[in-house]
């Protein structure tokens, strides 16, 4: 009876009304008793309980006229900031010198610290000593003067004696 269909039901009992046979009857009747049947072995559940009916209602707004708008312009306009007299507070705060000294040292510790860790950091990332990092600069600025002296002897420019025998004139 899963595949009960409501609508059979009304068209064999509407048949019934507009034109009664004995057939149409049966028919309609056999209908409803099968929707009565379903009705009945349908699974019962617990109510949900109701929710108040005293919901509040939102208030219908009503469209500004043109002379409200111009009256809340003007107002917004006017309107100040005016909070009224500042009242100190009954105890008044102070900073502790002392205090802030010593928070200043604890953070110049920690900072220091922290740089420090970092170049060693580097320095174990690079696998060199400074010591052989100074070498290896020193070699290479060694080999850059040799490198600039040769290119200085080969690109020299001739004497200006050598260029006073060549000239054509």
């Amino acid at each position: 009876m899963t595949n009960f269909q409501f609508s059979d039901c009304k068209k064999a009992v509407n048949q019934a009304l507009f034109r009664p046979t004995a057939d149409r009857k049966a028919a309609a009747i056999k209908a409803l008793q099968e929707a009565l049947e379903l009705v009945t072995n349908l699974e019962e559940v617990k109510d949900k309980p109701k929710a108040s009916k005293t919901k509040k209602r939102r208030r219908k707004t009503t469209k500004r006229t043109p002379s409200q708008k111009v009256a809340d312009r003007q107002e917004l306009a006017n309107k100040t900031n005016e909070v009224g007299p500042v009242k100190p507070s009954k105890k008044a705060k102070t900073a502790s010198v002392k205090e802030a000294k010593a928070s200043l040292k604890e953070m110049d510790a920690k900072n220091k610290a922290k740089k420090q860790s970092k170049i060693e950091a580097k320095k174990v990332a690079m696998g060199v000593s400074e010591t052989d990092r100074v070498a290896s600069l020193e070699a290479k600025i060694e080999a850059l003067t040799q490198c600039l002296a040769m290119h200085m002897e080969t690109t020299s420019l001739p004497s200006a004696i050598e260029d006073s025998n060549n000239v054509p004139f």
